[in-house]
């Protein structure tokens, strides 16, 4: 199971996304989104936010994309996934970061201009509270290879795991990996995904696809 993941991880670092935005301390690395189902009417970009210097906070973002472009994150509601427009921004830590991904924060296009089409680069601009203005200059990934920017969190806590023990591994019950899912041995050596994968759609639909995994070696 752990060769799989490792396949996977090898094929995630071979995808090319837009190269980082820098403003002052503030850099903006690995932007992407998923393109479009169809005549799918919105679209996500991800990111990550990396500051280098004192506290800030994004306070809106612009595009010329779509009719409304938003800061966008999911809270859980009587069990279920929902998104939400963020009020009040987003606060980034000094000498911190902040993952835009599938199931959190992301920017959100409403109603598109024109579907995201493979390898097409998509510009939009963060504002930030002290840092100005940021341009972002996002990939467009087709569905399969943004599937596997949607994994690369679990990989790569996959690939710190080493050779530790108690990690999850060999029957231990293991952290909760990319926040959302936990593995345990059962001494046939039978990994069950406990938790859930939320999967962020471009789709006219506003909310999650939530698909269970079970792995097995």
């Amino acid at each position: 199971m752990l060769n799989r993941f490792l396949g996977i991880a090898t094929v995630v670092a071979g995808i090319a996304v837009a190269l980082p935005a820098f403003a002052g301390d503030i850099a903006v690395k690995d932007a992407w989104a998923k393109e479009s189902i169809g005549r799918a009417p919105n679209g996500a970009v991800f990111f990550t936010i990396e500051n280098n210097g004192e506290a800030d906070r994004i306070i809106g973002v612009t595009s010329d994309m779509a009719d409304r472009t938003e800061l966008h994150t999911h809270i859980k509601k009587d069990n279920v996934m929902k998104m939400r427009r963020v009020e009040g921004g987003i606060d980034i830590p000094d000498h911190g970061s902040v993952a835009f991904k599938p199931g959190s924060y992301h920017v959100m296009f409403l109603d598109l201009h024109q579907p995201l089409g493979v390898g097409q680069h998509i510009k939009l601009t963060l504002q930030l509270e002290k840092a100005g203005n940021v341009p972002v200059d996002a990939t467009v990934l087709s569905l399969s290879d943004a599937a596997k920017m949607d994994h690369a969190p679990m990989i790569r806590q996959m690939q710190g795991m080493g050779g530790n023990k108690g990690s999850g591994m060999g029957g231990q019950k293991g952290s909760g990996m990319g926040g959302q899912m936990q593995m345990q041995g059962n001494g046939s050596q039978t990994g069950d995904c406990a938790g859930q994968m939320q999967m962020q759609g471009t789709g006219a639909q506003t909310g999650d696809c939530v698909r269970q995994m079970q792995k097995q070696p």
